[in-house]
């Protein structure tokens, strides 16, 4: 991956260059093909880059304009002929800054790629920050009295040792009180993320900050067939997945067996193969098939997987998670790496590590519109005064008419619960309440996550258009895309996601939803448009993955047990309920699945902020990220050392 470091000091006074190195040191990624910096007066800019795509030096200025930027753009072709610029010659970078010297923010429009910029403006003394438009890539920011610090990952920003990085208790009440609320605001106080498509414009004064990309100002299109609308989709996603394989580096590719992982692993391979190479391996998260984890019968993705791996001639990777990486997982810096916790990914990372992979393409975030579930579409069609398409979707999905009652259940939660006035939707939400009162917090995170401003939750509408939309804007998405770059870039190698390419999401989100949705199910344009390309029997169907993680989460609840009995969790956590904790953790894990899922993620939460109490101390300022832990905080070698045991 590329990595970037700034800072700029609005007073005048001098950057200090050799504690700028030491920081943009500490930043470098393991696979740094070259690394430039500057420190000039009172700005200090500085880029690390993989060398997986057209490799150029940065900083570039261009008049009274400087830029640093991780970036990828996927149209350079188009730009270049717009902007009138050598094809061979013109970076990324430098393509960027020459369009935002025309268009000013404007430009972020015209640029379809994975970016996280920063624009020094020494006439103006002001600086631009933006990111792409589902944050890909990930860029933090703070001001520090008269400075502002940017970077790309935060371990850059608290190796600079001269200035004081205290824990944000207020993000951490909220973390505990509701751990799906996901904010821009860091662990790290006065620390927060560029959104997914915004840009602010930072001077000595004030803060501007617009969204550039909103998916509810998607305008919808209209006259275009069933059978265009899939040619189209084919088109934009191949498209998609070629722009994401680099130049020269080994290539790999998450693969569930549902269709967004399937279509990219395909996909990826066939385009590799055109050019004479080939996937390096496609990565699971399922145990391999042995006698612990027997072939569970037609339904069981290994076999998807494994049969779809040989005909491309790719080898599978299966999973190697164990109740052990539950704790390397706990013992990663969350306050630095972010709150996504599958904890499965950390085996995959391992195994890519030692593959010598320089991208892994995932798709990631292909649920929420690429291969939406459709939810909504009832409750759209019931407004629509379309009956008979509810009664023949009812009727499909619900068990016929000899099973009437599941017929009913299915038009009253997928069609009229959305329809439910506020107050009366409340009672009868579908969504499962996984931590109830929260992860355990003390009495004072309460009291202050009480006096934080709370974020909407996702709400089931009865339009699955703006159900996706809603989602694309909840902040999960991102938030998994920053954890897996921090995991990533000790690893060597960087995550590319194509299923949410922007024209890609643009043109689906255009669509009627009888095309996007056609019959009410699950996934239904993705699986019309791809059909002749799709495995027989292509399902998200993870029993045996269900099983091993059913049996993790019982080793770690045994290995916790007896950590209680020991005395882990004797020593004081103003943040937590110890006692609770303590008490529920001795005791023996629930009978029922969802009473056991729950419990097992308010531990999961719980532990993951005891261990960063841990890790912090007790400073003048309140709670504060120890020194020790604010540079390289996950070398390549910890992660494997992490998940070796697993």
């Amino acid at each position: 991956m590329t990595a970037i470091l700034g800072r700029v000091a609005f007073d005048g006074r001098p950057v200090n260059e050799q504690r700028f190195r030491r920081a943009f040191d500490a930043l470098r990624p393991a696979r740094t093909a070259r690394s430039d910096l500057s420190v000039t007066g009172s700005v200090g800019l500085g880029h690390h880059d993989s060398g997986l795509d057209m490799s150029a030096p940065q900083p570039v200025t261009e008049g009274r304009l400087t830029l640093v930027a991780d970036a990828r753009i996927y149209n350079r072709d188009d730009l270049v002929r717009t902007l009138d610029c050598p094809v061979k010659t013109t970076s990324d970078a430098q393509l960027i800054l020459r369009a935002y010297t025309r268009w000013g923010p404007e430009c972020l429009q015209r640029i379809n790629g994975d970016f996280g910029i920063a624009i020094h403006d020494a006439e103006k003394r002001d600086l631009f920050l933006a990111r792409d438009h589902i944050g890909a890539r990930p860029l933090f920011w703070t001001r520090r009295g008269h400075e502002i610090l940017f970077a790309t990952l935060l371990h850059g920003l608290t190796a600079f040792d001269d200035l004081h990085w205290p824990l944000s208790e207020t993000r951490i009440a909220r973390y505990l009180c509701n751990p799906h609320d996901h904010r821009l605001e860091s662990f790290l106080g006065g620390v927060e993320a560029v959104g997914p498509g915004q840009w602010l414009r930072i001077s000595a004064t004030q803060v501007t900050r617009q969204r550039w990309w909103d998916p509810d100002a998607i305008a919808p299109r209209t006259g275009i067939t069933p059978a265009a609308a899939q040619e189209e989709m084919r088109a934009l996603t191949g498209a998609a997945i070629r722009a994401r394989l680099p130049r020269n580096a080994p290539v790999g590719a998450h693969f569930s067996g549902g269709i967004d992982s399937t279509l990219v692993t395909i996909m990826a391979s066939q385009a590799l193969q055109a050019r004479g190479s080939n996937l390096t391996a496609a990565y699971a998260w399922c145990p391999p098939v042995d006698e612990h984890y027997p072939d569970m019968g037609a339904g069981d993705e290994r076999r998807v997987i494994a049969a779809q791996c040989a005909e491309l001639g790719v080898p599978a990777r299966f999973g190697a998670a164990s109740g052990a990486t539950f704790e390397a997982l706990v013992a990663q810096p969350m306050e630095l790496q972010g709150t996504a916790d599958l904890m499965d990914e950390l085996p995959v990372i391992a195994q890519a590590q030692g593959d010598g992979l320089g991208v892994m393409l995932s798709g990631w975030g292909g649920d929420e519109v690429f291969s939406s579930h459709g939810i909504g579409h009832v409750g759209w069609l019931l407004r629509q005064g379309r009956m008979a398409e509810v009664l023949r979707l009812a009727r499909r999905h619900g068990g016929g008419l000899r099973r009437p009652h599941r017929m009913a259940g299915l038009v009253w939660r997928a069609g009229i619960v959305p329809l439910l006035p506020g107050p009366v939707y409340r009672h009868f939400q579908p969504f499962a309440d996984l931590y109830g009162d929260g992860a355990f917090p003390s009495a004072q995170m309460k009291a202050l996550d009480r006096q934080a401003a709370p974020s909407p939750g996702i709400r089931l509408r009865p339009d699955a258009d703006a159900y996706t939309r809603q989602l694309l804007q909840k902040g999960h998405i991102a938030e998994r895309m920053a954890t897996w770059a921090a995991w990533a870039a000790p690893a060597g190698f960087e995550y590319r996601y194509p299923l949410v390419d922007r024209p890609l999401l643009e043109f689906l989100l255009s669509l009627p939803p009888d095309i996007r949705f056609g019959d009410g199910s699950g996934r239904y344009l993705a699986r019309q448009a791809f059909r002749p390309l799709l495995p027989r029997g292509v399902k998200k169907n993870d029993l045996a993955n269900e099983k091993l993680r059913l049996d993790n989460r019982l080793g770690w609840w045994r290995m916790l047990a007896a950590d209680a009995q020991a005395g882990r969790f004797d020593a004081p956590c103003p943040w937590l309920d110890m006692d609770a904790l303590k008490r529920t953790v001795s005791q023996d894990p629930p009978k029922t699945k969802f009473a056991q899922i729950s419990a097992f993620a308010r531990f999961f939460v719980a532990l993951r902020v005891h261990a960063m109490h841990a890790r912090g101390t007790a400073g003048a300022s309140g709670p504060t990220l120890p020194s020790d832990a604010r540079r390289k905080p996950n070398a390549g070698k910890q992660v494997d050392a992490a998940v070796g045991g697993a």
